[in-house]
């Protein structure tokens, strides 16, 4: 059982919105994994969802630039000892792949969710207090009532567009995760600071903290310090503040990768 809880703080717009399509492909995945009429619905509200978050920004650019440095990274962390040849032959394969599959894409993903009525339909009535009822579409019924295999297959199929960029942030943000080790900080009071080079630029913090203990970081980067302020919620309000006593928690400085070719 996993007795920490890891907080990450994104600093990079590109690190952001990698988080962001991790939460949603995420939220979608455990969606679909289960098998109530209920959970499908949040899964189909999901796919909607990262289709209108990926039609506004290009991703696929941006993930292919980074993927490029990544290539030069783990050949840097391979040098360092960091990845070891295993390692860095997985992440190298798989960055490949992941670069092949991203330059097969001809249009934005989100055109096939835009171009099915049926999802559009839905879409209308999702910003609509309880809009999405069956008695106003006993079509959504209909398909959320089906044979559980149609229904998966079906909402694979309209997810397949989106997989080359799933996989593409995921292992990134893999990467990432991976090769920065944390440190402990044992932390006398409820305020944290770290200074940072001025050539150091950090695109990922994470903090590890221990379960069941009320607290949480909140976080702030710039680009001379890293500032945290420990904090627990209280009453039925979950109002908010910081913690009496010191602290001891691990933190992980993600930097971002600058290798040209």
């Amino acid at each position: 059982m996993n007795e920490f809880i890891i907080y990450e703080q994104p600093v990079s717009e590109n690190t952001r919105n990698f988080l962001k399509c991790e939460y949603l492909f995420e939220k979608f995945n455990a969606s679909l994994s289960q098998h109530n009429i209920w959970s499908i619905k949040s899964c189909l509200s999901t796919l909607i969802e990262i289709s209108d978050y990926i039609s506004r920004i290009n991703l696929k650019v941006e993930l292919l630039k980074e993927l490029e440095k990544n290539i030069f990274y783990l050949d840097n962390l391979k040098d360092k000892e960091i990845f070891n040849i295993s390692k860095y032959d997985n992440y190298y394969s798989q960055t490949k792949t992941c670069i092949d599959n991203l330059n097969k894409i001809d249009n934005n993903p989100s055109k096939s969710i835009f171009d099915n009525d049926f999802l559009m339909q839905v879409k209308s009535k999702l910003h609509i207090p309880a809009g999405d009822n069956f008695f106003d579409m006993p079509s959504y019924l209909n398909f959320l009532t089906s044979n559980k295999n149609l229904i998966t297959t079906t909402i694979e199929d309209w997810f397949e567009p989106f997989n080359p960029i799933y996989k593409a942030s995921a292992l990134i943000l893999e990467i990432k995760r991976t090769s920065v080790k944390f440190k402990e900080i044992n932390n006398k009071t409820s305020y944290y600071e770290e200074k940072l080079d001025n050539k150091t630029k950090i695109d990922l913090v994470r903090i590890k903290l221990e379960k069941d203990i009320n607290v949480y970081p909140d976080i702030s980067v710039n680009r001379q310090n890293i500032n945290i302020n420990f904090k627990r919620s209280y009453s039925g309000n979950r109002l908010s503040k910081a913690i009496d006593n010191g602290i001891k928690f691990e933190i992980s400085l993600g930097e971002q990768i600058n290798y040209n070719k």
